[in-house]
């Protein structure tokens, strides 16, 4: 048996079968005992890890019993798992625990000499082997996934510190040997995580230069924050020169973005007023990959070259202080770091000094804050000044969409979102290779899609496929889509700064600890959400806050771009951003999540409630669909996740309303019969017979709707039965009803009317009595729809005899509505108009405006066919169909 830790936890069997535990304490658990293998472990510190920090009462008892579970699952040979007075202790050999063995070579590769290798080191041992042997063992970022925040924060600095050693060591020998290239791959991914080890990029540097990569060096070394004097060996610039004085280089890897370059051309000639370009998106959508590229295609523009910062906005040390980049800005335009003011204010009139009048752009990365670059902005052209080309062009980069730059500095927007599928394959190819991405374009077609058509993810993934040469684009398309391994996919090898995992999830990292505190928990507690797209109602439920407060820290997570208000009130995010805020939300007490998640059904329940009274109100079905197709989604995901979490009305209830939405709409029958069936498995689960019996008669209704007529017979009769075992006979008469509704609306007339006449029978008991008039009308209809008007006029009139017994108005228009409809078909046109206009008079004073439509619409028709018109306004038409009760 085998335990990785570098990368996603995986625990193997001898015969290659994977049983890693699924539960997240016992991952926890194991991967603690593992790093100290053959060590006591002390139950205390077991449990402040596995519960990190925030253990119950009754820790000490659960944590036998996960000791208990991983004791059946390490049973056979590998590893023992043995009690101690004081802990626990793991026996095994630390061979088996790739952890342990990366950092046995590490210690080995350490002591051997770094010799060239060659002939003349025929003699001594290489350590090549045994580093490339090392680096192999790392499939992603170490403790990923262990199920411990504490635990990684405690060894995830360790291990990445002997990767890196070892990556450093792995390049020198390369060069050494004159084979740097093949350091290229690693050290770009390692140089990009940890920006602030200065060394990796200068063997980065070294490498592609030795690799004949004489253009990539040139830009990294550009790139490198703090620059030695000179770039080893025969560097890509001269010593001395001052970085304004050359051009940036395209990027060869770059691809796609036409309408975001057009945008930047476009806002050149605002730009040369002094406004600042502003591009704006989110972590990962490749900001700096574009304005580099467009400031090294438009180098004949800015003739006098280019400053470029790296400002920090947010890194996990701060933002940069505008003091030290205009220092960096200064020495770069020919000041003395002995003559540097010391203020930031002199600083600031200094460098605007010397860079007014030159044709140059100003890239300002990374921005924080109009605070931070407000010093950083060169003047602009005083006003009706001719030859604004002499003014220098600022283009800044944020995640932060900095509204005040906008509004205070008249900034030029320009958003940046996902490329287009075509750019992000044409990337992936680019990266990866293009005979590989055409042996299966539908996989890469996927893989890409799984990536969001972030430039950073599809990176990321080339970068993996690269790495794996036995790996496929639909088996990490597959990895990818998992809800719970897919975003440490996109983590990138080894760790960013403070230990985070690199690539996206750093990304996601640098954005999140902005956040205020009141925005960081709605983030979290937003985790809980199922769905892609949140309005302010449902953010509201789960803060259990005013909807205004919430809608404020809406803003503030839209401006970072962890949400994206696509419309007034309506948020959107991408899969990695829910994923991402789950992660938080798993880290919430469990009460906090029980009592939002209650908040957000209720939230649900009185939407839905809502919009299945609008469907028999005015505007009928078609008031509510547009609002309903974008909320299903996460109507359906709240009845799963609630499924999931156990028997509870609300579930079933939402699913409920959820079918009778989609019999109303039909909207997507896939998702009908999904969100139905497991609204019935909740109902079954808490033994809710009336529960049972609603959801039943939904998947009846649907399989009628569909024409599966004996799998609706079915479901009908369960529903029934169901209905008995809760002794209520007026469900069991909706049951009914409503798979007769949906009969007579898909034109199975002759199926309806056996069923309808029953229905009318059942309703002559005094318990049911009140069901009458609906049953003798919605039959009275079915028989006019066969081809029957006289038996249908005798049961429309024994409707209105029976409604006016009972003085029950708003079943009385519709009694006399069949009857108009009725007496027509007869040709009974007087007596069919009389009827008609009782039914629109009776409704208008009993208020029920729907009746009153049909009313309204049938007299429309009759006086259409005997060329009369009628007074007051004609509804629009709609298909009349009987209604059940709900």
């Amino acid at each position: 048996m085998h335990i990785d830790l570098l990368g996603p936890m995986v625990v193997r069997r001898p015969d290659g079968a994977v049983v890693t535990p699924s539960a997240l304490k016992r991952r926890a658990l194991l991967s603690a005992l593992a790093v100290k293998l053959n060590r006591t472990v002390a139950t205390g510190e077991l449990i402040e890890l596995v519960w990190d920090g925030a253990a119950p009462p009754t820790a000490r008892a659960a944590l036998q019993g996960h000791v208990a579970a991983l004791r059946r699952l390490l049973d056979g040979p590998g590893f023992a798992l043995e009690t101690r007075s004081s802990g626990y202790l793991l026996a095994g050999d630390p061979e088996r625990v790739d952890a342990l063995r990366f950092a046995r070579l590490c210690e080995e590769t350490a002591a051997l000499p770094g010799e060239p290798v060659g002939p003349a080191a025929a003699a001594r041992e290489c350590p090549l082997p045994k580093l490339r042997t090392a680096l192999d063992l790392w499939r992603g970022p170490a403790l990923a996934d262990c199920g411990s925040v504490r635990l990684r924060e405690r060894e995830l600095p360790h291990l990445t510190g002997l990767r890196l050693d070892a990556l450093e060591r792995l390049a020198e020998t390369l060069l050494r040997a004159g084979r740097g290239g093949e350091a290229v791959a690693p050290l770009t991914g390692a140089a990009d995580a940890h920006q602030s080890r200065r060394t990796l990029a200068v063997l980065l540097v070294r490498c592609l230069q030795q690799d004949g990569q004489h253009m990539e060096a040139r830009e990294r070394f550009d790139r490198m924050p703090v620059r030695p004097a000179g770039p080893p060996g025969a560097g890509p610039h001269g010593a001395g020169t001052p970085p304004v004085a050359r051009p940036l280089v395209p990027d060869r890897r770059f691809c796609g973005r036409s309408l975001e370059l057009a945008r930047l051309d476009e806002a050149l000639p605002a730009a040369r007023t002094g406004r600042p370009v502003l591009v704006t998106g989110p972590a990962g959508a490749g900001k700096t990959a574009l304005v580099r590229y467009w400031a090294a295609q438009r180098a004949g523009n800015f003739p006098d070259g280019v400053l470029d910062a790296a400002l920090g906005g947010f890194d996990p040390g701060g933002p940069r202080e505008p003091a030290d980049v205009l220092g960096g800005f200064l020495t770069a335009l020919g000041v003395a770091p002995d003559d540097l003011p010391a203020s930031t204010a002199e600083r600031s009139r200094r460098y605007r000094e010397l860079v007014a009048g030159r044709r140059m752009v100003v890239l300002l990365d990374d921005a924080a804050s109009r605070e931070q670059i407000l010093p950083l902005l060169p003047d602009p052209p005083p006003p009706g000044a001719e030859g604004a080309e002499q003014t220098p062009v600022t283009v800044v980069t944020s995640r932060s969409r900095l509204h005040r730059l906008l509004v205070h500095e008249g900034g030029v927007p320009v958003p940046l979102g996902a490329l287009t599928h075509e750019d992000a394959v044409t990337l992936l190819a680019r990266a990866w290779g293009p005979d590989r991405v055409e042996d299966d374009p539908g996989a890469v077609a996927e893989l890409v899609e799984h990536c969001e058509r972030l430039p950073l993810a599809v990176r990321l993934a080339a970068t993996r496929l690269a790495a794996r040469p036995d790996w496929s684009a639909g088996a990490l398309a597959h990895e990818l889509a998992d809800p719970e391994a897919g975003l440490t996919v996109l983590s990138g090898v080894g760790a960013g700064p403070a230990g985070a995992p690199a690539g996206l999830v750093a990304a996601l990292d640098r954005t999140h600890r902005t956040l205020a505190p009141p925005a960081a928990r709605l983030f979290a507690l937003l985790g809980l959400h199922p769905g892609k797209v949140i309005d302010t109602g449902a953010a509201a439920a789960l803060a259990g806050t005013p909807r205004t407060a919430t809608r404020t820290l809406l803003a503030e997570l839209d401006a970072v771009h962890l949400l994206d208000e696509a419309a007034p009130g309506r948020y959107s995010r991408r899969e990695s951003v829910r994923r991402y805020a789950a992660r938080y939300a798993a880290e919430l007490g469990r009460d906090e999540r029980s009592a939002a998640l209650d908040r957000l059904m209720d939230h649900y329940l009185d939407v839905t409630a809502e919009w299945t009274a609008a469907c028999t109100a005015d505007g009928g079905p078609a008031s509510i669909r547009g609002a309903f197709e974008e909320e299903e989604g996460s109507l359906r995901a709240l009845v799963l996740l609630g499924e999931r979490n156990g028997p509870a009305p609300g579930t079933w209830w939402l699913a409920h309303r959820t079918a009778l939405l989609h019999e109303e709409t039909d909207h997507d029958r896939c998702h009908w019969r999904t969100v139905a069936e497991a609204g019935l498995r909740a109902a079954r689960a808490g033994n809710d017979d009336a529960a049972v019996a609603r959801l039943g008669t939904d998947l009846a209704v649907l399989h009628t709707v569909r024409a599966a007529h004996h799998a609706a017979a079915v479901q009908l009769d369960l529903a029934i039965e169901a209905a008995d075992r809760a002794r209520d006979e007026v469900l069991r008469h909706d049951c009914r009803s409503r798979v007769a509704a949906a009969l007579l609306r898909t034109g199975q007339h002759c199926r309806a009317l056996p069923m309808l006449v029953d229905l009318v029978e059942a309703a002559r008991t005094p318990a049911t009595a009140h069901l009458l008039v609906p049953a003798l009308t919605g039959l009275a209809d079915a028989l006019v729809l066969s081809g029957q008007p006289g038996p249908a006029l005798a049961r429309a009139d024994e409707a209105v005899r029976a409604a006016a017994t009972r003085s029950e108005d708003a079943a009385a228009v519709l009694a006399l509505h069949s009857r108009a409809r009725a007496l027509h078909v007869l040709g009974r046109r007087d007596a069919a108009i009389s009827s008609a206009r009782l039914s629109v008079a009776l409704g208008r004073t009993a208020g029920v405006p729907a009746a009153e439509k049909r009313a309204h619409e049938l007299l429309a028709d009759l006086m259409g066919v005997i060329g009369r018109g009628i007074e007051g306004p004609v509804p629009p038409r709609r298909a009349a169909a009987p209604t059940a009760a709900r």
